[in-house]
């Protein structure tokens, strides 16, 4: 059934209905078991139901009747006759990551087929059933064992390992220490102390923590985000097919020699984004953003007390990015708390899109850093936001996995692509009048400080200001000390101007710097806070609830820096389990 939270006034205290009338629980916590509201069609469904009942007795009437699991069954035999020759013949490329994707996809039939919560029903009846048990257990001594296990977790994974090039002893523990700086500094900015619940605090660190593991130093996880990255670097490729036909190619023949050119950004960086809102339109044709961060939604919201506004938001951002995930959740825009609002902005701030990805892994950024940080940085945002906005009032989806609304429907799956080509060419004018903007206003100001200082005899840059304002952040987080001043002066470019002008300078510089210099400083840039992204999200948001203007100003700029902190607390993770 097709179902959307509708609002019959525009106040977010008022309750909302859906289309049969009934109200959501809104105080249901963690006790309830939520269902998730669907804001989009579910083709499959409704072909279900008009199969069962349909009274089709035609030649292939049977087919008719139950078209929907007919289709299942020739999606699993074709693709079960796929990957077993795939498994037997596999000489190179990993195999791992095909079975993890064949195993997925039968689930997923499995999951369709059976009665819906047929499979989820043991999970969620073991998950109440030991949160009941904890519930009956002495408070104070959940306390100590809460509060207690995390830190000493990092203390041991920092302490516990050898020395290797990924970092020693003393700077795992630095990173402890920038970690525990960073959540006290959020804590200590915060609009209501008292109101803080450090249970969310602690989950989504360890959350962080244990994603941290899986993916830096579990050799399963870690193959599975360098296959990704590895596809990732791959659409490179093949948008330059596109590129090609349309502005030629970079090289040349010449006595059997083949002589190439580097290409502009334009040319060069501009087609992969093109590309990937084309892909990344149609999968929304067809569902499978909305599914993927309805499933997401769904887990998080049973480990983080937090309303299902705020984890789609938080789940869909390292995937589409802070606009188009601010899209997927604008009709609570109007129903949000100010707590919820500034999650939503946070969770924004603190990553990057999937085209942004693509343009700054073909500077050479660490395309695996960059796709690791983003995760990571799901349950950090929430933590850090938390911290500096603690919730003071009820939300209307508390406890509640909503899923992602999508209004704009295409015709076909053409349409679909069409209008990501469309989006994609429109964000590459804006990518380019920024950065043109940017630097140029960078060369201005530096030129204007060369000036003035040139009297004293000092060179002086924003970047060299950068560097000595962020030096300690950068010890914090762990860079070595010879390389803390290039580390720092990234750092400030990114705060400063923007992620590609930061990365543009950092990846020339990034050969002669130590591997964990490397990863540490591209998590602290993988984000999108800065200050020409603090307008951009305001306009949005004035755009889905101009009523809310007021309440979106003040929370823009505490989100941005936000952000940006939820990202260096990343990269302390990053130091100490590296």
């Amino acid at each position: 059934m097709t179902a959307s939270i509708k609002s019959g006034h525009s106040g977010r205290h008022h309750s909302a209905h859906d289309v049969d009338g009934h109200v959501p629980n809104e105080k249901a916590g963690y006790g309830h078991q939520p269902e998730v509201e669907e804001g989009y069609v579910d083709h499959e469904a409704n072909m279900d139901a008009q199969s069962t009942h349909s009274s089709y007795n035609g030649r292939f009437g049977f087919y008719y009747r139950h078209r929907a699991t007919w289709n299942r069954l020739l999606i699993f035999i074709i693709s079960t006759a796929f990957f077993v020759p795939a498994a037997i013949l596999q000489k190179e490329g990993n195999i791992l990551v095909l079975s993890l994707l064949y195993g997925f996809l039968v689930l997923g039939l499995i999951s369709r087929q059976l009665p819906k919560g047929t499979l989820t029903w043991p999970i969620r009846k073991v998950w109440f059933t030991g949160a009941g048990i904890i519930n009956r257990l002495p408070r104070l001594l959940v306390r100590v064992v809460g509060y207690g296990v995390p830190p000493v977790v990092l203390i041991l994974t920092a302490v516990l390992r050898p020395d290797d090039v990924n970092g020693t002893r003393i700077q795992r523990l630095i990173s402890c220490l920038g970690l525990f700086v960073f959540v006290l500094l959020a804590f200590a900015s915060s609009k209501n102390h008292r109101a803080v619940k450090w249970p969310i605090v602690w989950t989504g660190i360890f959350l962080q923590y244990l994603l941290g593991l899986l993916i830096i130093r579990w050799s399963v996880g870690y193959d599975v985000f360098s296959f990704l990255s590895q596809q990732a670097e791959n659409l490179l490729s093949f948008a330059e097919q596109g590129r090609v036909f349309m502005f030629g190619v970079l090289s040349i023949e010449y006595n059997g020699a083949t002589i190439t050119w580097p290409g502009s950004f334009a040319s060069s960086v501009l087609p992969a984004i093109i590309l990937f809102a084309a892909i990344i339109q149609a999968l929304y044709y067809y569902n499978v953003v909305q599914s993927m961060v309805a499933a997401m939604a769904s887990f998080v919201i049973h480990i983080i007390d937090i309303s299902g506004v705020e984890c789609v938001a938080a789940c869909a951002a390292p995937f589409v990015g802070m606009s188009e995930a601010a899209m997927l959740v604008g009709p609570f825009v109007n129903e949000m708390t100010d707590a919820e609002l500034h999650q939503v902005l946070t969770s924004g701030f603190a990553t990057i899109s999937g085209s942004v990805f693509l343009g700054l892994i073909s500077f050479g950024a660490d395309a695996t850093a960059l796709l690791t940080c983003c995760m990571m940085s799901v349950p950090c945002a929430i933590v850090i936001s938390k911290l500096r906005f603690p919730e003071v009032e009820e939300p209307l989806t508390r406890g509640q996995a909503v899923a992602p609304a999508y209004k704009d429907r295409e015709t076909n799956v053409i349409h679909a692509i069409s209008n990501g080509a469309i989006f994609g060419i429109k964000l590459c004018i804006v990518i380019i009048a920024v950065l043109m903007a940017i630097i140029s206003l960078l060369g201005l100001t530096n030129g204007l400080l060369g000036w003035i200082f040139s009297f004293y005899g000092v060179q002086m840059s924003v970047e060299r200001l950068a560097s000595w304002v962020l030096y300690p952040v950068a010890w914090l987080i762990g860079i070595p000390t010879q390389d803390l001043s290039v580390s720092a002066e990234a750092m400030g470019i990114k705060f400063i101007l923007n992620e590609f002008a930061a990365f543009a300078d950092f990846t020339k510089k990034q050969d002669s710097l130590q591997p964990r210099t490397k990863l540490l400083t591209t998590y602290a840039m993988a984000s999108f806070a800065n200050v020409g992204s603090i307008g951009s999200q305001i306009s949005l948001f004035l755009t889905l609830a101009p009523e809310r203007a007021p309440a979106i100003a003040r929370a823009s700029l505490s989100a941005c820096l936000c952000g940006a902190l939820s990202t260096l607390i990343s990269a302390c993770i990053a130091g100490i389990v590296s």
